[in-house]
C-alpha cells in the first residue's frame, strides 16, 4: 500500500518540479569585464604617474572617475544585501556625476578661460 500512495505521488507532483517551482530563479553569472577592469588599471596608472602634473581638479576627476568605476566592478563581483547594493549603485551614480562635472570644468578652463 505504501509503494501505492508513492507511485501516486510521484504521478501527481514529481520531486524535481516540485522543487524547481520553490527556487529562485538562478542569478546570471557574470562575465570577466575585461574592458571594465582595463579601464580601472588605465585610471590608477594616470593617477600614479600624472598626479605631479594634475592640477587639483583633475586628481578630483580621476578619483572620481576610479571610485565609480570600482563601485560598478564590486556590484557586478560581490554578493551584497539590497541596502548596501542601493547605497554602492548611489554612490557610484554620484561619483559619475561629480567626474562629468569635473570634466566639463576642465574642459572650460582649458578651451575658453
Amino acid at each position: 500500500m505504501a509503494r501505492q500512495s508513492k507511485k501516486i505521488a510521484k504521478k501527481i507532483q514529481p520531486k524535481k518540479k516540485a522543487e524547481s517551482e520553490n527556487k529562485k530563479p538562478a542569478k546570471e553569472k557574470v562575465g570577466k569585464d575585461y574592458l571594465l577592469i582595463a579601464v580601472l588599471a588605465l585610471t590608477i596608472v594616470f593617477l600614479i604617474f600624472g598626479w605631479s602634473n594634475f592640477t587639483a581638479t583633475n586628481r578630483g576627476l580621476y578619483l572620481a572617475l576610479l571610485v565609480s568605476l570600482s563601485t560598478t566592478y564590486a556590484r557586478r563581483h560581490y554578493n551584497f544585501t539590497e541596502t548596501q547594493d542601493l547605497w554602492l549603485e548611489r554612490a557610484g551614480m554620484v561619483a559619475m556625476g561629480c567626474a562629468i562635472v569635473l570634466f566639463v570644468f576642465v574642459i572650460y578652463q582649458q578651451y575658453f578661460a
